[in-house]
C-alpha cells in the first residue's frame, strides 16, 4: 500500500529572515523563515493511492527515505489535501519540516482562485481547520494559499493579497498562528513562470518549472546564467524501473516509448521519446537502453540544477524537485522515486549534492 501523496523533492540551501541580496518587494514572498537559517532540502508530497487505509509504517519508510537522500523539508502542495496526524508525527521526529499549502491548485484551464463569498466562506473555514489541528507540530513552518494560482490574462502573474480569499487566509493565519509565514501562492513575484530568456534579469524571486529538458546545452546556458532568488518547483522526466513497468503493463507492449502506445500515453508529458531520437539518432531498440538513457539524462538535468543552486547561496534560498514520488505505477514521470519507493539514479545523485556542507 502507497502514501497519497506526491512529493516534490527539493533542497533549500538556506531560509532566511534576510538573504545577502533580496529587493525588498520579494519580501514575503521569499522570505519564508522568521529569524531563523538552516539548511535545507525539499519534497513536493502529493497523495498517494489508498491514503485512506495508509499504515503509520509505510508513512515511515517514505519519510525515512528523503531523510536518507539528505532531503529535509516537504511541500504538501495545493493539489494534495491535509495528511493524516502520523506524517506531520513523524515529520516532527525526522527532523522534516512541512511546508502545507491550502487545497487550492492551477487546473490547466483556470487558475485564478474562487472570489465569489459562498466559495470564499467555504475555504476560509477549512484554513481555520487547518491551523486548529496541525498547527502545535513543530514540523509545520509555513502556509501558503494555493499551487500556481495566478491572476487571468496571458501573463499568468501569481496572485498576491490583493486577492480577497488570500486576504482573508492572511488575516486568519496572522490571527490563529502569527509566528509563521504566509504566502498566496507558488510561485510569487512578478514573474512566476519564466522563460529562458527572463532569466539573469533581476525578476525571479519565487519561480516554478521548466519541468522537462529538451536542448541540454540550452538548459545548462540556462542554469549558469539564473538568478531566481528560489527554485519552488521544477523538474525532468525519467522512466520507471524495468521490472516495475514490466509488472504492472498488463497486456500493454513495452515498447515503443510513444504516445501512440497506449502504455505511454497516459502520461504523455512524460514521453522523451523525441528527444532520444534528436540526440542518439535513432528510436530506442530495447526498453533497457530507453531506460538506461533517460535516467541519467534526469540525474544530469536536475544534479546541475542543484549544483547551480547551492554555488548560489545565499543569493538563492534553494530548490524543490517536481516530484517526489510516484503516487500510481506508471511507465515514466518527473518522479525521483518509483511507485514502490525505491530511489532513481537521479534522486541518489541529488543526495549527494544535498549532504555537501553549504560553502556560499
Amino acid at each position: 500500500m502507497k502514501l497519497n501523496a506526491i512529493l516534490l523533492a527539493a533542497f533549500v540551501l538556506s531560509v532566511a529572515a534576510n538573504f545577502a541580496v533580496r529587493p525588498d518587494p520579494a519580501r514575503p514572498n521569499v522570505d519564508f523563515l522568521p529569524n531563523m537559517v538552516t539548511s535545507a532540502a525539499y519534497d513536493s508530497y502529493a497523495p498517494n493511492p489508498n491514503f485512506a487505509d495508509v499504515p503509520r509504517e509505510e508513512y515511515q519508510r517514505r519519510l525515512q527515505t528523503y531523510r536518507d537522500l539528505h532531503m529535509n523539508m516537504l511541500r504538501v502542495w495545493g493539489g494534495a489535501f491535509l495528511e493524516k496526524e502520523c506524517f506531520y508525527d513523524l515529520c516532527d521526529e525526522l527532523g522534516l519540516m512541512v511546508w502545507q499549502e491550502m487545497p487550492l491548485s492551477s487546473s490547466g484551464r483556470d487558475s485564478y482562485p474562487p472570489d465569489t463569498e459562498p466559495a470564499m466562506t467555504e475555504q476560509c473555514a477549512i484554513a481555520r481547520s487547518y491551523v486548529e489541528r496541525r498547527q502545535h507540530h513543530p514540523a509545520l513552518i509555513m502556509w501558503c494559499g494555493g499551487n500556481e494560482l495566478t491572476e487571468r490574462g496571458p501573463e499568468r502573474r501569481p496572485i498576491d493579497l490583493r486577492h480577497p480569499l488570500m486576504a482573508r487566509f492572511a488575516a486568519i493565519f496572522q490571527q490563529m498562528d502569527p509566528t509563521r509565514r504566509f504566502i498566496p501562492t507558488s510561485p510569487s513575484g512578478p514573474v512566476g513562470f519564466p522563460t529562458p530568456d527572463q532569466v539573469g534579469k533581476g525578476i525571479l524571486w519565487n519561480a516554478h518549472g521548466p519541468w522537462e529538458a529538451h536542448d541540454l546545452e540550452e538548459w545548462d546556458e540556462m542554469f549558469r546564467r539564473d538568478d531566481a532568488l528560489f527554485r519552488a518547483e521544477i523538474g525532468d522526466r525519467s522512466a520507471s524501473p524495468i521490472d516495475l513497468i514490466r509488472r504492472t503493463r498488463g497486456e500493454l507492449p513495452e515498447m515503443p516509448p510513444t504516445p501512440d502506445n497506449p502504455l505511454w500515453r497516459r502520461q504523455p508529458w512524460n514521453v522523451s521519446e523525441q528527444d532520444f531520437r534528436r540526440e542518439v539518432g535513432r528510436p530506442p531498440a530495447t526498453l533497457e537502453e530507453f531506460v538506461d538513457w533517460s535516467q541519467r539524462r534526469q540525474t544530469r538535468t536536475l544534479t546541475t540544477v542543484a549544483e547551480s543552486c547551492k554555488r548560489r547561496f545565499p543569493r538563492c534560498g534553494g530548490v524543490l524537485f517536481w516530484m517526489g514520488h510516484d503516487c500510481f505505477p506508471c511507465a515514466g514521470n518527473n518522479s525521483l522515486l518509483d511507485f514502490d519507493g525505491r530511489p532513481k539514479p537521479a534522486a541518489l545523485a541529488i543526495g549527494e549534492i544535498f549532504k555537501r556542507p553549504v560553502t556560499g
